[in-house]
Formats: structure tokens, C-alpha cells, sequence
């Protein structure tokens, strides 16, 4: 396996998985009536390094320099799954302060 392949893919997978906890963490703090501010300003940090990571893929690829395989699908389904629960947690967060 391509070690820029390897790279990219656990880039992805790190960031994008600090980012997920970070907005489940959000919310489980706003249950507790605590300040998840930071919390959701770590995840945003943690998913834009995850974004910059998937579109170094993205351009490697167009260059014809990225194999596509089973890796590269994980980490691409664990940032869509980041991004959905970032989407959701300031609605969560918002519901549960109300």
C-alpha cells in the first residue's frame, strides 16, 4: 500500500474522529449545563484539518497519484459521519438550553 495513501487516509481518520467526539462531548456537557463552546470550537478546528486532509486526497487523486480502496472509503464515511454530527449537535445544544 502507498504510504501517501496510508497518510492521507489516517489524516482523515484522526481529525475526523477527534471532531466527532468533540461534538458528542458538546452535547453530553450541554446535558450537564455546562459551556460547550470550547468543546465545539475543537471539533470545528479538528474537522477543518480533516477537510484540508480530504482534499489533499481529493487533488492526489486528480493528479492520478491516489489509489482509491477500502481505507480511503472508511475515512471519507467517518468524516461525512463528523459532518452530520456536527450539523446536528448546535441544534441538540440549542434544544437542550431552551
Amino acid at each position: 500500500m502507498n504510504e501517501v495513501y496510508e497518510q492521507t487516509c489516517f489524516q482523515i481518520i484522526s481529525f475526523a474522529g477527534t471532531a466527532k467526539s468533540c461534538f458528542l462531548e458538546a452535547i453530553e456537557c450541554a446535558k450537564a449545563k455546562g459551556d460547550p463552546s470550547e468543546l465545539l470550537k475543537e471539533g470545528n478546528d479538528a474537522i477543518q484539518q480533516a477537510s484540508i486532509s480530504h482534499q489533499k486526497a481529493l487533488t492526489l487523486d486528480a493528479n492520478g497519484e491516489l489509489e482509491v480502496g477500502l481505507l480511503l472509503i472508511h475515512a471519507e464515511t467517518i468524516l461525512s459521519s463528523a459532518e452530520t454530527v456536527r450539523d446536528l449537535s448546535q441544534t441538540i445544544i440549542d434544544l437542550i438550553n431552551k
